[in-house]
């Protein structure tokens, strides 16, 4: 006993350090005996004595029960089972409700009669706090969250940056002042619209979807031309070739299919081959809207392929370190391809890859 007296001091010392409560009950004297971290748990000050009523009375009443059945079991010589098991307690003279993991096991003597039970008990109050948190935060909450990272990592980045390099070539130029200011103009016109979505989005006006107004009343074209305009501004060294025959009019979301081609072109210009030109391709006939994005450079792995399109994928590619964004941009064109019943797929094959949305030029109608 002398020898065990040292180890358990040393047990006490090294749970106090790390935080956690230590606990001992004699069952043979019906006594308690707690650390100073222990008490806390159960608001009551390091100086106060306690007992087995302390424990008992401090438990929640809806927990009571079941704490009562697992220490039963640990006291059990028949069982001996571990004593496992999480709780809240009232504390006794703070009123504060807290949540505590405790584990323990029974000691028995010769005669398997159970002489004490020796444990440790951990405050877990902010763990179920935040569990609780994300249980009770409603599902279109992280919805919310991720349009608002969309925006501010991916859409507001290039047009924010290509009025940064109108700037500077203002200042350098001034003799060019309307053909640039007219460059700064279409950029702050498209942050402005991409704001405008996301407020209308935070009002719950966009029903859970990507789209917020289809017609075809205005072309497409020009949309498409002026995403180009503004990567070719950020990246004057690279070259983007534009092959545009829109036959018929497209019945779409001018902005999100803006939003689409830029999240594309960003994609290629990230890991494509700089000295080789990105290639921009779109069709409208036959009742099909097709939109084509193709860059030379390294070949995507099947398996990697196949996650492309999945939230928080990022591509891993020679080259692209440093200059990956937060994986949403292709999530994000699946979903817009999806708000307007169509498809989005990739294709990587020879030292090509190829992102290819297709649509029907007319959106499909109830009834």
């Amino acid at each position: 006993m002398a020898d065990l007296l040292p180890a358990e001091e040393r047990l006490r010392l090294a749970a106090e350090a790390a935080d956690i409560g230590w606990w001992d009950c004699e069952e043979v004297h019906s006594r308690l005996t707690w650390t100073p971290r222990m008490k806390a748990m159960f608001g009551i000050s390091p100086d106060m004595p306690v007992g087995q009523e302390d424990f008992y009375q401090g438990l929640h009443p809806d927990d009571r029960a079941r704490v009562a059945e697992r220490y039963a079991s640990a006291t059990d010589p028949a069982r001996r089972a571990p004593y496992d098991v999480e709780y809240r307690t009232i504390g006794k003279e703070d009123g504060v409700v807290r949540w505590i993991a405790a584990k323990g096991r029974g000691v028995f003597d010769d005669t398997g009669r159970c002489i004490r039970v020796i444990g440790i008990a951990i405050d877990i109050t902010e763990r179920k706090w935040a569990e609780e948190q994300r249980h009770l935060r409603p599902p279109e909450a992280d919805g919310w969250r991720e349009q608002f990272i969309v925006v501010l990592g991916h859409d507001l980045r290039n047009p924010l940056a290509s009025v940064a390099a109108g700037t500077k070539l203002l200042i350098r130029h001034p003799e060019r002042a309307a053909e640039i200011a007219e460059q700064i103009e279409r950029s702050i016109s498209r942050m402005s619209g991409l704001i405008s979505n996301l407020l209308d989005f935070a009002r719950g006006r966009l029903g859970g979807g990507f789209v917020t107004a289809r017609d075809c009343d205005q072309p497409l074209q020009p949309v498409l031309l002026r995403v180009v305009e503004e990567f070719s501004g950020i990246h004057p060294e690279r070259r983007i070739a534009v092959d545009i025959d829109l036959r018929e009019a497209v019945e779409c979301d001018r902005q999100r299919i803006g939003q689409l081609l830029s999240n594309l072109l960003g994609n290629a210009l990230t890991y494509g081959t700089p000295a080789e030109p990105i290639l921009v391709q779109a069709r409208a006939e036959a009742g099909h809207f097709t939109l084509l994005v193709a860059n030379a450079g390294d070949t995507i792995e099947p398996a990697a392929l196949e996650r492309l399109f999945q939230p928080f994928f990022r591509g891993s590619q020679r080259g692209s370190r440093g200059r990956e964004g937060l994986g949403l941009g292709l999530y994000i064109c699946s979903e817009i391809a999806k708000a307007h019943g169509g498809t989005i797929g990739a294709s990587s094959d020879h030292g090509q890859t190829r992102f290819t949305l297709r649509l029907p030029t007319q959106a499909s109608r109830p009834g």
